[in-house]
């Protein structure tokens, strides 16, 4: 089970709203969550990896599942079983993320897709359409998991796990930090999982802290 703290904030250089989650479960890892209801982009600072939004693969190709895009690897988790790189809505399999132009990566019922970093990592986002309550992310680190897997339904409101293909509330742009990884696992278990504009990064202590004043100053953390 997941516990969480929150806190609404109106961030002064765009009219969404900021909720800082903590999932403070039995693991030693906590991992903070922002989430910015319709937002396309968020902030990642000092990219490492990404942004990745699906519009040309440095190696391998979208076809073929297995893919690089600005340094992060793609590869169906089980071969054959993977996301696939889509372009606008088909009525009971994908739909666009709200407001997004281009090609974003959707994961049906049953599939899921491991991105594969150089180095270690210590935040993660991406811009989460018609967030449902069966898309999953979980985080790893040498193979072994870190943390607790995170579903659409752990998202606290204004947040709405809903699979509203229009609603900002169902639309955000999902950043997860305070957690070392070099694997995410994305899945669902339902049609579909609908995401872009993946980016990661390993900052340096001062510069999130610095991220989360301009924030307006609200940060938590488990202990």
């Amino acid at each position: 089970m997941l516990d969480w703290i929150y806190c609404e904030q109106t961030i002064g250089f765009s009219e969404h709203c900021c909720i800082f989650l903590v999932v403070a479960g039995s693991s030693a890892n906590a991992v903070t969550i922002v989430a910015a209801p319709g937002a396309l982009t968020g902030s990642v600072p000092n990219e490492q990896g990404g942004p990745v939004n699906f519009s040309a693969p440095s190696s391998g190709s979208f076809f073929s599942g297995t893919f690089t895009e600005n340094g992060i690897s793609f590869s169906p988790t089980i071969p054959g079983q993977g996301g696939i790189v889509v372009f606008g809505t088909l009525p009971g399999n994908n739909a666009n993320p709200a407001g997004y132009v281009g090609n974003y990566m959707a994961i049906l019922n049953g599939q899921s897709e491991t991105l594969k970093f150089s180095h270690q990592m210590d935040i993660f986002g991406l811009y989460w359409g018609s967030i449902d309550t069966y898309n999953s992310v979980e985080f790893l680190l040498n193979g072994a998991q870190v943390g607790a897997i995170i579903k659409g339904s752990d998202l606290k409101s204004p947040i709405e796990a809903t699979g509203n293909q229009l609603g900002a509330n169902s639309n955000a742009y999902v950043t997860f930090s305070n957690l070392l990884f070099d694997e995410v696992i994305l899945s669902s278990s339902g049609n579909s999982f609908e995401f872009s504009n993946v980016a990661a990064a390993a900052p340096e202590p001062a510069t999130w802290a610095m991220m989360i004043l301009g924030f307006g100053g609200v940060g938590f953390m488990a202990l």
